[in-house]
């Protein structure tokens, strides 16, 4: 019973350890998870202590029960000489200290190593996904991903080796003694038999007291260093734990009001700086703009230009460290950060392809209406995602994705338009599109963003495109280079400058000429 009771509390303290996990890691910032040194006490927390608290309670209670024992058979070896109690004591202290000592290198050849194991994690990811796997075949990868993968598998191995070939040496030399040692006690015993000093009967009770003391002390101090290296693990979740979000809600948040005649909300830059953690290099330098409520405005400049990290920003998922951005006139750190993100959609370039369903797909954008299949289906319609979705065995109801029973795979494009319908699901009064409509080609690309005009219009919307052709429905355009805004006016206005945004519109109709 005993044995089942542990076996089942273990499963409990393990579930309620990743679940702590689970909710913690959903409060903390994107900054964390772009982090490498969290990355690694993310893995430690994970897998190296689902157990660890269950075996350290175990532990506790095991080596208090063991040391009650030993008490009693000190009390009786001194008895018949105090030394004989003084060995009891000495004998296994040396592999104590081994022991600990052993504990305390492994643990910190665990936190040593951490980076390189999140590498031969990566590697195996690689090598199994199967977002990878194409690559991987078509340029013959597979041999030297695995030999990377062996590499760092060897150096471990022999690193390993280094901890358990002395550990397992100086247990048997202390194995040894402590036999050597025991065997004195025991002839010392019996030579007081043979000396009539204790009767045959004592012979046997001090023969048992004195193996159950060595016994019982031996295992006190196993259970101390097995209590300290279990510590050591779960002082790695206490850490991780010990987390705390940057960006959170103001203790009383301003309420976000509407315009009357609009939809959208207005949007203010004040002289924004932004330096992502560990950069020297500032990623925007000093951002000034106003986009209108109800207004359009494209975001064009080259690859790490900026235009992202704009968008970060506008979504508190960074905050500027000079400046301030506002949203219906008040500071977006005055609002609370369910309610800002809950009227501020965006689909990233690098948006998510969930394994869901396409209706669950398409519903999270907006969890409260996840089970409105008509509304589901009216926003795949403003993306064109209900042409792709009609084409699918069980359609709504169709798993997208290969990773579970009767999933279908779709293109890039198709996945595009779904992410776009979970944009329109969100409902927001702020819509931002970050390069979502990259693997479409030019002409659905420009449908698309036709459509998403019309069908936005008295929101405010923001949109990212390399294409000019697209570019030019906005009704204002701000061109960002090397984090600093160079220029903002229309399509005309902007052409009429012959700065930037004319040499960048010229290159790109060159090209198609």
């Amino acid at each position: 019973m005993n044995t089942i009771s542990q076996s089942l509390l273990q499963d409990q303290v393990a579930n309620h350890i990743q679940l702590s996990i689970l909710h913690k890691a959903n409060t903390l910032d994107l900054s964390f998870f772009e982090n490498t040194e969290f990355y690694d006490k993310l893995r430690h927390a994970r897998e190296e202590t689902n157990y660890k608290p269950v075996i350290l309670v175990s532990e506790i209670f095991d080596t208090a029960r063991t040391l009650i024992t030993l008490v009693s058979m000190l009390i009786l070896l001194l008895q018949l000489a105090w030394w004989l109690m003084l060995v009891a004591f000495i004998i296994p202290i040396p592999s104590f200290i081994a022991s600990s000592r052993y504990g305390w290198r492994r643990y910190r050849r665990m936190r040593a190593e951490a980076p390189e194991r999140r590498k031969m994690w990566y590697l195996t990811h690689v090598l199994t996904v199967d977002d990878y796997n194409k690559e991987v075949k078509l340029f013959n990868l597979g041999d030297f991903f695995i030999a990377r993968y062996v590499s760092l598998m060897e150096t471990f191995y022999d690193e390993n080796k280094k901890l358990i070939i002395p550990r397992n040496l100086s247990n048997f030399a202390w194995s040894a003694i402590t036999v050597i040692a025991n065997s004195s006690i025991y002839l010392y015993v019996a030579l007081q038999a043979v000396l009539g000093r204790i009767k045959l009967g004592g012979l046997v009770k001090y023969t048992q007291a004195s193996i159950q003391a060595g016994t019982s002390f031996q295992s006190v101090l196993d259970g101390i260093s097995t209590i300290y290296e279990n510590t050591l693990y779960v002082n790695t979740l206490f850490e991780f734990m010990e987390y705390q979000p940057i960006i959170v809600s103001p203790p009383q948040p301003a309420t976000l009001t509407f315009p009357v005649d609009v939809q959208g909300l207005d949007i203010e830059f004040r002289d924004v700086s932004f330096t992502y953690p560990g950069k020297t290099e500032a990623a925007l330098s000093h951002i000034n703009f106003v986009v209108k409520a109800g207004e359009s405005v494209a975001l064009v400049g080259r690859n790490g230009a900026g235009k992202t990290t704009l968008v970060k920003l506008l979504t508190r998922l960074y905050d500027p460290d000079e400046g301030e951005i506002l949203i219906g006139g008040h500071s977006i750190r005055d609002y609370n950060l369910e309610d800002l993100r809950q009227h501020v959609g965006v689909i990233f370039q690098d948006f998510v392809r969930y394994h869901l369903t396409a209706s669950e797909n398409i519903g999270i954008g907006r969890l409260a209406e996840i089970e409105n299949r008509d509304f589901i289906e009216q926003s795949a319609q403003k993306s064109g995602a209900d042409a792709v979705i009609e084409k699918l065995d069980n359609g709504y109801d169709t798993m997208l994705g290969r990773w579970f029973k009767e999933g279908a795979q779709l293109s890039g494009g198709e996945w595009q338009k779904v992410a776009l319908a979970r944009a329109f699901m969100r409902d927001a009064r702020i819509l931002i599109l970050d390069e979502p409509t990259s693997a479409l080609d030019p002409q659905s690309e420009y449908d698309v963003f036709t459509r998403f005009r019309q069908l936005t219009t008295g929101k405010t919307a923001i949109f990212i495109s390399h294409r000019f052709s697209t570019v030019r429905l906005a009704d204002r355009i701000i061109v960002i280079e090397h984090g600093r805004m160079l220029e903002i006016g229309s399509h005309q206005e902007l052409i009429a400058l012959d700065g930037r945004y004319a040499e960048l519109f010229n290159l790109q109709a060159e090209a198609y000429r």
